[in-house]
């Protein structure tokens, strides 16, 4: 079950899978785990939760008015115990959608864009993105830049 964050409860389960993942797990410093991004109100953070009510991963939506029809997701968190249940492809498809139906740009499409850890970058192929650019160091982790193209439904004459 994947929900958006709404409260400063749920917040602070989305940040504590990420402590988890990327602090605990990938050794990242806790200062450039956190940012202020996750308190801007153009973020949408979303949670996954098992049936019983577990929090199982997290990721985050970040846009800029700026630039309609261009997102960001990032801070895409599975916890250990639900990887390869399918848990991050459903946090993928829910800001996917969120992206779509809220930031579209007049055309109709949105442009999602990600920096995806190298050792992720299969599961990121396998949910459709492109994989573009060079290695690059992102808090100590190696990283490539990826693409996907969302379009709505086509507009109506």
């Amino acid at each position: 079950m994947i929900e958006r964050v709404t409260t400063p409860e749920q917040l602070e389960e989305a940040f504590a899978v990420r402590t988890e993942v990327f602090v605990v797990e990938q050794h990242v410093p806790h200062e450039l785990e956190l940012d202020d991004l996750d308190h801007a109100a153009t973020t949408t953070h979303v949670l996954a939760r098992s049936a019983s009510g577990e929090v199982l991963g997290t990721a985050r939506l970040l846009t800029d008015p700026a630039h309609p029809g261009e997102v960001h997701i990032g801070r895409v968190a599975v916890r250990a115990v639900a990887r390869g249940t399918g848990t991050g492809a459903a946090l993928m498809a829910a800001l996917e959608d969120i992206a779509l139906a809220e930031h579209a740009g007049p055309e109709g499409s949105v442009t999602v864009l990600l920096s995806a850890q190298v050792q992720a970058i299969g599961f990121y192929e396998r949910v459709g993105y492109e994989v573009t650019g060079p290695v690059y160091l992102d808090a100590g982790i190696d990283h490539r830049d990826a693409i996907k193209v969302l379009k709505g439904p086509a507009p109506r004459d």
